[in-house]
């Protein structure tokens, strides 16, 4: 007796028959159906539909936000503890960056909440960092005062787009009740943002009152947008004006930077990203150190010996038109994680076959298609779209015509995209 499964594949459920080839008669038969993806009540909403894993995956982006700013916190307040700008010990640092597991929750707390009150280094958060700000460009500070206005520019960084264009979105333009990059740029006008803040900041001991602009709009410290330049301008205006006075100019950071390295010494990647990093930071400066716990791991220790400026704010360099231009090489205070690289999710190229030898074992696999940004591609576009061109009763252009078109398209690219749109 044969028998043969059917299957009817559909959107939110599978159907089944088992048929029995010989009597021609069906044995049995079902349907599977499964949860759809997402939320019911949002279903045929558009791109107003919500996954049902939305809120796991938005409390996760939080915890990782939540972590890498406290990673930030923490290499930040030991530069300063090592340079007398923070109030601090070591040891009472590393009950917020080291985890003891059998204290639980109180194992990994905030300096702020682990120590008393009236505790020296809450004295030294206590202080007005608009104020110190404000000061800063004007008159001398402290170690600590100048601490205490670096660890206010790690909590606020401002927005960084990873986007090569200007977004001209609600963070530029503003929304309800939060005012955009632009009405603040708007009003710095020559002044620093710590400067212009302090100065729409109530004062201490002096009556409350609301302060508008032109349009009667109250002026506020908080509720609105940012931008990461502006705070870079400010940094570069302080650190000229108090880091000779203060000594630290002239001092140089060891910057120690430990990577894990996948695989053995003899991996030839490994081979070549040790050999590169010999090169540019000195055969001195790099340490391959091995571990064994219960599985070897390779480490690789890197030396590197900068600038306090650098170490903290990376490159800040003035352009040919005055512009301030600052590179974010990893620093402190202004260094983000890039995007991603999504170049895994390109398929393999259908047309690229593989190759195996006579056991199986691949010897070529297929390659991934042409990147859509790749300049190859904008040309292989043109030609299928000159291709495609008609006139008449669906005559289509000669040689000489196709060449001439695509030297118009060269020549001015925005008429193409005209024309497609």
């Amino acid at each position: 007796m044969a028998k043969i499964l059917g299957l009817d594949l559909g959107t939110n459920s599978i159907g089944w028959a088992i048929v029995d080839d010989v009597d021609n008669k069906i044995i049995d038969s079902g349907v599977r159906i499964f949860p759809e993806g997402v939320i019911a009540k949002t279903i045929g909403s558009g791109d107003k539909e919500e996954s049902k894993n939305a809120k796991r995956r938005n409390g996760r982006q939080l915890r990782k936000q939540f972590y890498r700013k406290r990673l930030r916190k923490i290499k930040l307040l030991r530069t300063l503890i090592n340079f007398n700008m923070c109030p601090l010990r070591h040891d009472e640092l590393d009950v917020w960056s080291k985890w003891d597991k059998q204290k639980k929750k109180e194992g990994r707390m905030a300096p702020e909440l682990s120590l008393p009150s009236n505790h020296i280094y809450n004295l030294w958060l206590k202080q007005n960092p608009y104020q110190l700000r404000d000061k800063a460009l004007n008159e001398d500070l402290t170690l600590e005062e100048f601490g205490r206005v670096l660890y206010h520019l790690i909590q606020r960084r401002g927005f960084l787009s990873n986007r090569k264009g200007k977004d001209d979105g609600a963070i530029y333009k503003g929304k309800e009740n939060v005012k955009g990059i632009d009405a603040t740029q708007k009003e710095l006008e020559n002044s620093t943002l710590g400067k212009y803040l302090f100065n729409i900041l109530p004062k201490e001991g002096e009556p409350y009152k609301i302060i508008q602009d032109e349009a009667g709009n109250e002026l506020r410290v908080r509720s609105r947008y940012t931008l990461r330049d502006m705070y870079v301008t400010e940094f570069e205006a302080i650190w000229n004006r108090q880091s000779h006075q203060l000594g630290l100019d002239v001092i140089d950071y060891l910057n120690v930077k430990t990577r894990l390295l996948n695989g053995s010494i003899r991996n030839k990647r490994n081979n070549k990203k040790i050999e590169h990093l010999k090169l540019t930071k000195g055969s001195e400066n790099v340490e391959i150190i091995t571990l064994n716990e219960g599985k070897e791991k390779l480490f690789l220790k890197v030396t590197t010996k900068l600038p306090l400026k650098e170490f903290l704010a990376g490159k800040i360099e003035n352009d040919d038109e005055g512009n301030l231009k600052f590179k974010s090489s990893e620093s402190v205070l202004f260094w983000q994680r890039p995007l991603q690289s999504q170049k895994k999710l390109l398929a393999k190229c259908r047309f690229e076959t593989d190759l195996k030898d006579e056991i199986g074992k691949y010897i070529q696999k297929g390659k991934t298609p042409c990147h859509l940004s790749h300049p190859l591609f904008e040309e292989f576009r043109a030609y299928k779209f000159i291709n495609n061109i008609e006139y008449g009763k669906k005559q289509r252009l000669e040689e000489s015509q196709r060449l001439e078109v695509l030297e118009l398209i060269s020549s001015n690219i925005n008429m193409l995209m005209s024309i497609i749109l």
